[in-house]
């Protein structure tokens, strides 16, 4: 089965957010495409921010938070040297705290969710900063519902038929993040559970 990339994007890091829950308001009940997106910020910084379900794996990552330990220590080790010959014990002080921040934010990131690189990449570059989107990787009559529930709203929309090599390349580029969750059932955990993995 082939499956579409749809994305609908607006001007504002938040406004996708405001938008989704404004259409969820208006609906009736809650329709499958809306457990199956994500969202994706793009601020000024050039940082993404993704969240949600793309392509049936759960994403959570904020490149502004990523933080680099090794680059931590290595900052404050040359921090403290440097603060001390300059200022003496409160030079000590300054240099370290200066010298571990700026560390870990300069080293490579060594704590982080895993970021699907070359999804993350291709939505850089079809959100334009300061902006968000609302991404949706479906079947096509799911994605046909997304887009309307957005119809008359100030967004663009790019969709796009995924060849078997580009869909293989987004799973390939998600395969670290986990499973979406099917969201809660009727029937319990317990009865979930044991239907995924079969009789003992």
């Amino acid at each position: 089965m082939s499956m579409d990339f749809a994305l609908v994007s607006f001007e504002g890091v938040n406004a996708a957010a405001e938008a989704f829950a404004a259409a969820r308001g208006r609906m009736p009940s809650v329709p499958a495409w809306s457990r199956e997106v994500g969202f994706v910020e793009h601020h000024e910084n050039g940082h993404l921010v993704l969240r949600g379900t793309f392509a049936g794996h759960y994403v959570d990552v904020d490149e502004g938070l990523h933080v680099s330990g090794h680059g931590t220590i290595e900052g404050v080790g040359i921090g403290a040297v440097i603060g001390t010959l300059l200022a003496g014990p409160l030079g000590l002080a300054v240099g370290t705290v200066s010298g571990g921040l700026i560390g870990s934010q300069l080293g490579t990131p060594s704590e982080q969710d895993p970021e699907p690189e070359p999804l993350a990449e291709r939505l850089r570059a079809a959100v334009a900063a300061p902006g968000s989107a609302i991404v949706l990787i479906a079947d096509a009559s799911d994605v046909d519902e997304m887009i309307a529930a957005f119809d008359g709203t100030r967004s663009q929309v790019m969709r796009s038929v995924l060849t078997p090599d580009e869909a293989a390349a987004v799973q390939a580029s998600l395969n670290a993040s986990p499973a979406a969750s099917a969201g809660p059932s009727p029937r319990g955990e317990e009865a979930v559970e044991a239907s995924e993995t079969g009789p003992a």
